[in-house]
């Protein structure tokens, strides 16, 4: 499969996007709005406490929060498929995954959530091993603990990058099965890894900038980097 040109399809989106940045900017708020007050909601309803139930529960309500969250991420990255395909779109098309097959994502989520938290827990621990020798002088366990870490953050982001495009899969057939959109997403990023992983540092400076303004910035910065990912799909995936 022929690698698609970073610059090419980043021109694409900069072009695509001058007329309707405003519009896009608005709807990237209002995603963003709608997380927090889900999140907000997640934790006023987690029970408080340290016991096995509120533990279960707390992970309950955060698993729903999140498959909520997905569900409606599926439906912005419609609305961004629509805009590298020329096809025309609305506000309410931000909703169109809870209506059209949303248990895909919904499942999709819930890995999502388990693989992150288990590979964000494995890093954590494997860092405080690091620290313990580091500060008892033991150099062999903390080259170990190391190796360790830098091989579990790489395998996370082998397998980020190889499902990063099940969404934009699910936003042109919402009517594929859940393992049929992951395999499709793997597939399509067969040999593309490090080439996708170049193209995701590349927008690093404009993060940057989005965290200098308050986040300010990652109103501007967000619909540039949806749209330029929209256009790597159909490059990759030939539609």
């Amino acid at each position: 499969m022929e690698r698609p040109d970073r610059k090419e399809i980043k021109c694409y989106a900069r072009c695509v996007l001058k007329n309707q940045h405003a519009v896009l900017a608005g709807i990237t708020l209002l995603v963003t709005a709608l997380n927090l007050a889900l999140n907000v909601l997640g934790l006023m309803a987690s029970p408080s406490g340290s016991g096995i139930l509120s533990i279960i529960l707390y992970f309950g309500i955060s698993l729903l929060v999140n498959m909520i969250y997905y569900i409606l991420l599926a439906g912005l990255y419609r609305i961004y498929l629509d805009i590298c395909s020329n096809h025309p779109y609305r506000w309410s098309d931000l909703f169109s995954a809870f209506r059209e097959h949303p248990e895909p994502v919904a499942i999709y989520s819930v890995l999502q959530f388990i693989v992150t938290f288990v590979f964000v827990q494995v890093g954590i621990w494997w860092l405080e091993i690091m620290i313990g020798w580091l500060f008892y002088g033991e150099a062999g366990g903390v080259l170990f603990a190391t190796a360790v870490t830098i091989i579990t953050a790489v395998l996370y982001i082998c397998l980020e990058i190889s499902f990063s495009m099940t969404l934009f899969v699910h936003a042109n057939d919402p009517y594929l099965s859940f393992k049929e959109m992951m395999l499709e997403s793997w597939q399509l990023m067969d040999g593309m890894r490090l080439h996708y992983l170049c193209l995701e540092l590349s927008f690093i400076g404009m993060d940057l900038l989005g965290i200098l303004s308050f986040g300010i910035g990652f109103l501007f910065v967000e619909p540039y980097v949806y749209t330029t990912k929209g256009y790597y799909y159909k490059k990759i995936s030939g539609h």
